[in-house]
């Protein structure tokens, strides 16, 4: 098995509470501080820009056909800009991660807001159609992202320690089918990313590390200076960049102050080369 060290990323990008959602677009980083509702945007060799600050939780930025990216707040699906957006959920329900499939729907979790057990759940949400739940029982449903085929969906359970795969029907957006792909003993499963050698990136909350699996089965490990790792992604020009989230969440000012690492950014860089995720399309 094969460790490398994650490094700080050192432009200026700034000190999150609960880095989330890192994102690639094919010429810029895109990342979240979830709790406070801020949106970064990175171009490599520049310092990074504050693009929307929607004053409130926020889940995740994502890439989007025609256009720059579309944020995921509380409840909503919405421009970077403006109030206007599509209502997804109704409190006190919590979205949390997802990502886009091959025709554009929108996959994303739901969390129960007391974080009650099986509570959760997996909706798709497609232009002109309504929200639709396709799959229950999840307590905090975390990362998404596809396998090289495109129709199975890896999705992390955070606080059941796994990460499932669900065959998806593409024509229609359904699940088909579910398995545990990868449980966890320590730490939990977050972010998730994929490359294309079919190896699934996993940040692994707690431990301070992201995994690469591959067939279910450990392969490599990312050592973060932080413990609080919480999600990654491949991409950069070369598309071997991993860039890596973390946070600081639940700190006091003692201990933030202690730990000035925690909820900055780190990259290091993969053996193999990502797997671009598919764009949204615009709701």
């Amino acid at each position: 098995m094969t460790t490398i060290q994650a490094t700080l990323v050192n432009d200026e990008a700034p000190r999150t509470t609960l880095g989330e959602s890192p994102r690639w677009d094919g010429h810029a980083w895109w990342w979240v501080d979830a709790a406070v509702g801020r949106v970064w945007r990175r171009v490599p060799g520049e310092s990074a820009e504050l693009v929307a600050d929607r004053g409130g939780r926020v889940s995740l930025v994502h890439p989007v056909r025609g256009t720059d990216a579309q944020i995921l707040d509380n409840t909503t699906l919405a421009p970077l800009s403006g109030d206007r957006g599509r209502l997804v959920v109704d409190p006190p329900t919590l979205l949390n991660d997802g990502t886009a499939d091959a025709a554009g729907r929108l996959w994303v979790g739901t969390v129960d807001a007391e974080r009650r057990s099986g509570a959760g759940a997996l909706l798709v949400v497609e232009a002109g159609q309504p929200t639709r739940t396709v799959r229950e029982g999840f307590t905090l449903s975390n990362g998404m992202a596809w396998d090289t085929s495109g129709t199975v969906l890896w999705h992390a359970d955070s606080a059941d320690r796994i990460v499932w795969a669900h065959q998806v029907d593409l024509a229609t957006g359904t699940v088909i089918g579910s398995r545990a792909a990868i449980e966890l003993t320590e730490g939990m499963p977050d972010g998730l990313a994929s490359d294309a050698e079919g190896g699934l990136w996993v940040a692994v909350y707690g431990l301070g590390q992201v995994h690469r699996y591959v067939d279910g089965r450990l392969d490599l490990v990312v050592e973060v200076p932080t413990p609080q790792t919480t999600a990654v992604e491949l991409g950069g020009l070369d598309c071997r960049e991993l860039l890596i989230t973390t946070a600081r969440e639940g700190y006091d000012e003692a201990r933030s102050a202690a730990e000035p690492l925690a909820g900055r950014l780190f990259r290091a860089v993969s053996p193999v080369s990502g797997l671009l995720r598919p764009r949204l399309s615009p709701l």
